[in-house]
């Protein structure tokens, strides 16, 4: 027998809209001391809030990141920092750890983290590794 799909994860299912919120605000307090990210962000307030309004938006709620910022091209919109695997690596790490501190629960945290891995694998604009 195969194992149910997993349920979409939610706005309702991460505490809405305030528990986003306090997703994102713990996942910038650990960049602020990440030797990896905290050197990519100029402006961590104005990156949180950003990211706030994008998840929002992208668990289901009100398409607050599209309305003050536009369509979400994030590849193209972090195209000035340089992203390699490392700083994919890192960030999946502390997006994931932050919310588990929220007290998500263990399907929450995976369906999240299944829903933003090809998004952060999608940031790599930086492969040192390929000589072409």
């Amino acid at each position: 027998m195969r194992d149910p799909p997993p349920t979409p994860v939610d706005l309702e299912r991460l505490g809405g809209e305030a528990g986003i919120a306090r997703w994102v605000r713990r996942f910038y307090e650990k960049v602020a001391h990440d030797p990896v990210l905290a050197p990519l962000f100029e402006d961590l307030e104005r990156a949180r809030t950003r990211q706030e309004a994008y998840f929002v938006e992208l668990f289901g709620g009100p398409p607050r990141y599209s309305e003050a910022h536009g369509k979400p091209f994030l590849r193209f919109k972090h195209r000035t920092v340089r992203i390699g695997r490392p700083e994919r690596d890192a960030w999946m790490r502390l997006v994931i750890d932050a919310l588990r501190e929220q007290g998500a629960e263990p399907a929450v945290v995976a369906e999240v983290e299944r829903r933003l891995a090809p998004i952060a694998d999608a940031m790599i604009n930086y492969r040192p590794e390929r000589h072409d």
